[in-house]
């Protein structure tokens, strides 16, 4: 336990430079005197750690040092392997560097003769029904993030609209974020200023600068991601429509709305005696939720607001005007249709 402790203590310092001991303790969860005398068992054994105490102070490896690994447990090597090559991976023209990476992970950790196959699990990222986004400058993308070079990028404010592109623009790419196979830079315009996201394909040209990158301080890509995901999601807008569903319209809800369809019927109120159940779902706008509604046909009947109902009976109208009334000229009377709930 204590050496695999002063391994993971050591690369910690290699990757964040000088840290505190209090730092330290909390990523690995022992108390500061731990740590302290974690550091003096690691300088008896020749590693030259030093810890400075103050304002200002901390632990740090002396300059110029590097710790090598020179080999995994089999169970750590696994956990590395476990992905194989992702579909991600060859997008930032790394597929050959990281099966060779693989190769070697599986020799350091004798795996190499009679060891399961390198791929386990396959990542397939986008949703049903959805191709692929074209990314034309994710590579010279990539690339800048490992040689941590600003770039010089072209955006489109809107996709395939050359009218939009807008004016060359230097930024310090901070990361790449691939949601639901689809690929975002984070980037900012100065070490210091505001944190931009750009979504990847609208990206039309992107050069390679020869200024190193500045990166804010203490920046964690992955933190920033859920905040600002969090946000994006707060800030779209939201139309909500109450409505009646049936058992059928309810089982497609998840098909059609996704995650949210899920949760609302999680919400929902209990179902009456013919299994009906009120209903609310939110939409980006009005004209959103009658196009999306309209689908239900009968499967649903909207209790609020008024405009959708009467945009959908327009809609029914329409439909009707378009393709002629096969039946009689008087509707069948709503029999089968559950008593509108009192709100």
């Amino acid at each position: 336990m204590r050496a695999d402790r002063l391994v993971r203590l050591v690369l910690l310092l290699q990757a964040r430079g000088q840290m505190t001991a209090r730092s330290l303790a909390g990523e690995l969860e022992v108390s500061p005197r731990t740590i302290y005398r974690d550091l003096e068992a690691l300088s008896a054994a020749g590693v030259p750690v030093r810890a400075e105490s103050g304002p200002g102070g901390g632990c740090q490896l002396m300059d110029g040092y590097s710790f090598a690994l020179r080999a995994l447990r089999p169970e750590e090597a696994e956990a590395l392997l476990i992905l194989g090559v992702p579909a991600a991976v060859r997008e930032l023209g790394l597929d050959a560097a990281a099966a060779a990476a693989q190769r070697q992970i599986r020799v350091t950790a004798g795996l190499e003769a009679g060891g399961h196959p390198a791929q386990l699990v396959h990542l397939d990222m986008p949703r049903w029904f959805r191709g692929g986004e074209d990314v034309p400058c994710l590579r010279t993308i990539a690339e800048a993030l490992r040689r941590q070079r600003r770039l010089a990028l072209r955006y489109r404010r809107a996709a395939d609209d050359q009218k939009t592109l807008g004016p060359e623009r230097p930024v310090n790419p901070l990361g790449l974020v691939n949601k639901a196979g689809t690929w975002y830079l984070v980037a900012s315009a100065d070490g210091g200023g505001k944190v931009t996201v750009y979504r990847a394909g609208r990206i039309a040209t992107a050069r390679i600068l020869a200024d190193r990158s500045e990166r804010p301080a203490g920046f964690d890509i992955g933190a920033f991601w859920k905040s600002w995901s969090a946000e994006f999601e707060a800030s779209r807008p939201r139309f909500l429509v109450s409505l009646m569903a049936s058992p059928a319209a309810q089982g497609a809800f998840g098909e059609v709305f996704g995650e949210g369809g899920a949760q609302a019927l999680a919400d929902a109120a209990p179902a009456d005696e013919r299994g009906w159940r009120e209903v609310t779902l939110s939409f980006e706008h009005e004209l959103a939720a009658v196009h999306r509604l309209a689908g239900f046909g009968g499967e649903v009947e909207v209790l609020a607001p008024a405009s959708v109902s009467e945009r959908l009976v327009s809609t029914a109208r329409e439909i009707l005007d378009r393709y002629g009334d096969p039946g009689s000229a008087s509707p069948a009377p709503p029999a089968a249709r559950p008593a509108r709930r009192r709100r």
